[in-house]
């Protein structure tokens, strides 16, 4: 009788040890396998056309491409200093002040930051007070000149940007841009070019080199059917010549939930590449 209750004890024992055993190694809920194999959220596409492609990425696929990319912005020589920008544009671009008393009429005799009259490397002439296109010199004052692209800066009232291309004949500042506003792309193929216009907000364009100057390539949209709107590019960088990288901001809001990172496509050159790497 001792044997059997003895048997009947070790019994009881190791079912009590199997069910402490279970309840330490619980199986593995298959919802969480779901969680560990999701896939990370697809970048949005918020604009397209035929020249480029912008997308919204997250914060942490931005600061991982621009810790790869690498990127250091090669800015254009400028020159700011009146004096120094008269005697290189000696011949071509004749300045002065307003005379006392005489509000539309400049002395050309006396220094000053006004341009009275602009002679363009195709000999044509552009003269304050009579207003072609989009630019009179009467309502602009000199800021800076870029020796290697020929170009002079201006500023009209409310800080408006204006632009004058000596060597392409050009004045309108939406092709020519405020070349302080650039961020060359990896081999200089292209390029950001943008300008104030007296706004809250600045405007962005693309050119691309051909002939060893840089045309309009495609216009970078400041809101589409509500899916975004630009303010002001910030932490501008490069990958390669067919991926540009920025931040949205808004100065006086700076948590504006229409801040936030992004992703520009340049369509043929991801094209390109793409075809290349089938070729491998």
């Amino acid at each position: 009788m001792n044997k059997v209750l003895y048997c009947v004890g070790i019994v009881l024992l190791i079912c009590s040890a199997c069910q402490q055993n279970q309840v330490k190694n619980p199986v593995l809920s298959p919802i969480k396998e779901t969680i560990v194999n999701e896939k990370p959220a697809v970048d949005s596409l918020v604009f397209q056309d035929n020249m480029i492609r912008i997308y919204k990425i997250d914060s942490v696929n931005f600061f991982k491409e621009r810790q790869q990319a690498d990127y250091r912005r090669d800015t254009i020589a400028s020159i700011s200093d009146i004096n120094v920008a008269r005697k290189l544009l000696q011949g071509r671009v004749k300045f002065g002040r307003y005379m006392p008393g005489k509000p539309m009429e400049i002395d050309t005799v006396v220094e000053g930051d006004l341009i009275v009259r602009v002679r363009f490397n195709d000999g044509r002439l552009l003269e304050a007070g009579k207003t072609e296109g989009e630019i009179d010199l009467f309502e602009n004052m000199f800021v800076k000149y870029y020796p290697s692209e020929e170009v002079l800066l201006l500023e009209g009232g409310h800080s408006t940007d204006q632009a004058l291309d000596l060597r392409l004949g050009k004045w309108d500042v939406e092709e020519i841009g405020n070349l302080d506003y650039v961020y060359f792309s990896k081999h200089k193929k292209y390029r950001l070019n943008g300008m104030f216009d007296g706004q809250e907000c600045s405007s962005y364009f693309l050119q691309k080199k051909e002939n060893e100057v840089y045309l309009t390539y495609a216009q970078i949209p400041l809101d589409w059917n509500n899916n975004f709107e630009l303010c002001t590019l910030k932490e501008i960088f490069w990958k390669g010549d067919q991926q540009l990288y920025f931040r949205n901001f808004f100065y006086g809001a700076p948590h504006d939930k229409r801040a936030g990172f992004y992703r520009l496509d340049i369509i043929a050159e991801i094209n390109n590449s793409n075809q290349y790497k089938g070729v491998e």
